[in-house]
């Protein structure tokens, strides 16, 4: 029986503020071994001895598709022990709906494949995991689904595979926090209520509360990206630190001088409001410039993924002709 399984998490293509927080999520080992218990399919986590859980500096990816991914990898015993084999988990993450998404994944599998034979390795198992949590709906769909009207003979032709689908819209606000690891908890809540800031707003006493047993490091990329997706106030903020367990706001706080530093770095010194405030504008602008950058996404639809107007986006645009 094989003894070891590796699992690595892998992101979309273009960095984003999602991706950086996941990234930060399975960076951490305890976080990752809670996600990897409780969304993979039975048969794969009842097999590992998550306590054997290590994160390792590898890769058996393409150095193309490296740039793309996180590069987090962890080595996992089995219970039963035995042969060591490696078994690649991608976490590729989604916050809007993509139909073709089983093409990229394909890429991804063909890619590590490929790796490891240059690298003169045993063929491993790629599992493929899509976290999805944007708005609309998404029905899961493998690669052969993408054809339509196809002879049933001719389906030997396609390279057919599976990969376990987790839809956060899919998932009860309550089962989510039922999990044992809080963080992760109130992370998943986050990435599902992204695209809704008067939630976010709402509940994010409660969640930067169900947080407060994490890291300082978790704490602190958790309140960054709640910030910046919920478009706090500083008077807000203000008050959150108000009601806050005294150790949680000591972290907040340090998290919003942050943005008030980011802000005197453009000519801004009038305080936590106005830093946190241009802090947000200036880590959006930077996620806008590199999807014109590097994506064809039209105007509209970049504007809808940051949540800013198309005004506010083709001045950017103009920014970048202007620079050349």
């Amino acid at each position: 029986m094989p003894k070891y399984q590796y699992i690595y998490g892998m992101s979309k293509q273009h960095t984003t503020i999602h991706d950086n927080f996941i990234r930060s999520i399975l960076a951490d080992k305890v976080v990752a071994a809670s996600y990897f218990e409780n969304y993979l399919p039975s048969f794969v986590s009842e097999k590992l001895d998550f306590s054997t859980l290590t994160q390792i500096p590898d890769t058996y990816l393409s150095e193309r598709l490296r740039k793309s991914m996180s590069d987090i990898v962890y080595t996992c015993q089995r219970k039963e022990g035995g042969e060591e084999v490696k078994v690649c988990l991608l976490i590729e993450h989604k916050s809007y709906v993509d139909k073709y998404t089983p093409v990229q994944i394909g890429g991804y599998i063909f890619s590590g494949l490929q790796k490891q034979l240059d690298n003169k390795e045993k063929l491993s198992i790629i599992i493929p995991v899509l976290l999805f949590h944007g708005n609309g709906r998404w029905e899961y769909q493998t690669l052969l689904d993408l054809y339509d009207h196809v002879d049933a003979e001719w389906n030997a032709f396609i390279p057919n595979f599976s990969y376990i689908y987790n839809n956060l819209g899919d998932i009860p606000d309550e089962a989510v926090e039922a999990l044992n690891n809080k963080f992760l908890a109130a992370s998943l809540l986050a990435l599902k209520h992204t695209f809704q800031t008067d939630w976010l707003g709402f509940n994010i006493l409660r969640m930067l509360v169900l947080a407060e047993e994490a890291p300082k490091n978790l704490q602190k990329s958790f309140a960054v990206y709640l910030f910046e997706r919920s478009m706090l106030s500083g008077d807000l903020i203000e008050k959150l630190l108000e009601s806050l367990p005294s150790v949680l706001k000591e972290t907040i706080m340090s998290t919003a001088d942050t943005f008030v530093e980011k802000g005197k770095k453009i000519g801004i010194e009038e305080g936590i409001k106005e830093g946190l405030e241009k802090g947000i504008e200036k880590g959006k602008a930077d996620i806008i410039k590199s999807l014109l950058l590097n994506t064809d996404f039209t105007i509209s639809k970049i504007a809808a993924l940051t949540s800013v107007s198309e005004d506010f986006v083709l001045n950017i645009q103009t920014e970048i002709k202007n620079s050349k």
